[in-house]
This record gives C-alpha cells, sequence and structure tokens, in this order.
C-alpha cells in the first residue's frame, strides 16, 4: 500500500529579494519544512515524493541548461531549494526533482489563476498595470539583445501534466534512470520582448518603468528539456502566445469580480 501513495511538495518561500533580506526564515520553511515534510513521510511509511525545485539554481550561461549544468550562489532563495534537493535525495526514496523554469499563465477555463503579495514574477504586475497599478522592470543593462534578463516561459498547465507523468514513472522506472528534470520549453524571452508579444497578441499598451536590477538575478535561464520529452514523455502544449492570453483572460475576469 505504501508503494502507491504520494507527496507532491509544491510549498515553499519564492520570492527573490525578501530570501536576500531575511535568509534564515527561506532556509527554516524551504529546507527545514521540507526536512519535517520527509520524516513524516518516513513515520507513515511514504515512499515517494516529487519536489518542486527551480531553475534559479543555475549559474547562468548563454546555452540552455541540461541537467548537468553548474549551480550557483545566486540567492539565498535557490539556495535554499538546492538544499531541500540534498536532503529529498539523501533520503533514499523513490524521487522526482522537478526544476521549473519560469511558471506563467493561468488556467485556460479561467477558474485558477496568479495573485499574491508579494508579486516578484513578471507576467501578473505587466497585466495589472492595465489598471494603474506600476509596474517596474528590475535593470536593463545585462549582457542580453535589449539590456533586460532572459527566461524561459512554461505554462502551469503544462507543469501539472508533468506531475501526472511523474506519478507514473515513480511506478515503472528502472534503476540508474534519472530523478532531476528540467522543465521549460527552450525557448527565452528578455523582459522586453515578452512585455512587446503582449501588447501585440491583446492589443493592450502596457507602461512601465525601469528600476535598479534586482540583487540575485541571474542573466539568462533557459531550459534544456531533453530528458523530461524522453523519460516523461514531456509534450508542453502552451507557447508565450498561449501564456499571455490565459493569464491575460484571468486577470480581466479577476479584476471585474473584485471590482463588483
Amino acid at each position: 500500500v505504501s508503494q502507491s501513495r504520494y507527496v507532491f511538495h509544491l510549498a515553499g518561500r519564492i520570492e527573490v529579494g525578501e530570501s536576500i533580506e531575511h535568509p534564515e526564515e527561506f532556509w527554516d520553511v524551504n529546507v527545514g519544512g521540507t526536512c519535517n515534510l520527509l520524516n513524516l513521510m518516513r513515520k507513515y511509511d511514504v515512499k515517494n515524493i516529487v519536489y518542486s525545485s527551480t531553475a534559479g539554481v543555475y549559474r547562468s550561461q548563454f546555452t540552455s541548461l541540461s541537467e548537468k549544468a553548474e549551480v550557483d550562489n545566486n540567492n539565498p532563495y535557490a539556495n535554499s531549494k538546492y538544499a531541500a534537493e540534498c536532503a529529498v535525495r539523501d533520503a533514499k526514496i523513490n524521487s522526482i526533482i522537478f526544476r521549473f523554469f519560469n511558471l506563467a499563465g493561468a488556467d485556460p477555463d479561467g477558474e485558477m489563476g496568479e495573485d499574491h503579495e508579494p508579486e516578484t514574477h513578471l507576467i501578473p504586475p505587466m497585466f495589472k498595470s492595465l489598471n494603474n497599478e506600476k509596474f517596474i522592470i528590475n535593470g536593463d543593462d545585462y549582457q542580453t539583445i535589449d539590456g533586460t534578463c532572459i527566461r524561459d516561459y512554461v505554462h502551469v498547465s503544462d507543469v501539472a501534466d508533468a506531475h501526472i507523468l511523474a506519478d507514473n514513472y515513480l511506478q515503472t522506472k528502472y534503476a540508474n534512470q534519472p530523478t532531476l528534470f528540467n522543465l521549460g520549453v527552450g525557448r527565452g524571452y528578455t523582459i522586453l520582448e515578452v512585455i512587446d508579444a503582449a501588447q501585440k497578441e491583446l492589443n493592450v499598451s502596457i507602461q512601465y518603468t525601469v528600476g535598479p536590477r534586482r540583487e540575485g538575478d541571474p542573466r539568462r535561464l533557459v531550459a534544456n528539456s531533453d530528458l523530461a520529452k524522453q523519460y516523461l514523455n514531456f509534450k508542453p502544449k502552451h507557447d508565450l502566445k498561449s501564456i499571455l492570453k490565459t493569464a491575460y483572460h484571468w486577470h480581466e475576469r479577476h479584476r471585474k469580480s473584485t471590482s463588483v
């Protein structure tokens, strides 16, 4: 019975800036919380876990990042996620570790979307700016085509599908098969390219100001997800246009429902 029980561990602190100001809180929640969970899994003989980590652990490079790419000391948030990865591996239970690239988009049916504080992701504040809320780009002096950071955006629905695939994989995998997988689409966009795509696709005008760099932000993070495609049959269905459309439609629906 225990072999059929799973934990999908997606909880944690994610704000890079907050982690630099209060690193001990991130180690307490992300590492300490994971260790508490692993202890409970051992107590109740639960032997399967899928752990959500981050591409933020990687050292930025101009080529796509495979799972063998070098990790770096980018910020306390990423460090705490990497330490939690090590705790999961050392627990010697059946595990899959996903390194998410930039999760974005909303439920295509419009029922769920992203709205939390503080908001450190790009797309929600971009659309909130349409309601005259302040939208700041964190730095435009990176070594990229337009000076803004490059990220690989993957739809939340595709990541949800990957968790179902992970369940199947843990039941059937053989020894020495990989258990660490990147989840991304393999295409990077600068912040200004995302803004431009949103304006063209949705026929909106997005106003922004440029602020200083956010400490701890790598210049470029783009996934090589070949392992997930090969072993999990991970095939993202959504591109950047779909991400922007679903996020925008949810934002508009949410804005209208909360303004009533």
